[in-house]
C-alpha cells in the first residue's frame, strides 16, 4: 500500500510522494527481496499516476478495483493496463477449505 490521506484521520493533509519516489521503492524492494511476492495496492492509482504500468515491472501482481477505505480504478483499466505491458491476467480463486471431521 501506498500512503492515501484521507480526511478525518491522523495522517489526513499529509503530502502525495512523488511517483518517481514510489517506483524507486518498489524497485529497490525487488532487488533486495527477488523471490518475495510484491502486490501494490491501495493509493497506487493517487502516488504512481501515470507511472503505474511501470510499477508492475517490479511487483507481481495489483489489487484490482475498490480497496478497504478507499475506490480505486476501474477494474477494466487495470485489465487493460496488465494486457497492454504484455503481462496475462490471472485470477485467483480460493477453495473454501474442507471441513474437519472427528
Amino acid at each position: 500500500n501506498f500512503l492515501n490521506p484521507i480526511d478525518g484521520t491522523p495522517l489526513e493533509g499529509t503530502k502525495e510522494l512523488d511517483p518517481r519516489f514510489c517506483l524507486k521503492v518498489l524497485v529497490l524492494f525487488r532487488l533486495a527481496h527477488p523471490t518475495t511476492e510484491i502486490r501494490i495496492a491501495g493509493g497506487r492509482e493517487v502516488n504512481l499516476r501515470s507511472l503505474q504500468p511501470l510499477g508492475l515491472y517490479a511487483a507481481n501482481s495489483l489489487f484490482v478495483s475498490d480497496y478497504l477505505t478507499t475506490p480505486g480504478q476501474p477494474a477494466s483499466e487495470d485489465h487493460r493496463m496488465i494486457e497492454d505491458l504484455g503481462f496475462r491476467v490471472v485470477r485467483h480463486t480460493t477453495t473454501p477449505p474442507e471441513p474437519v471431521i472427528g
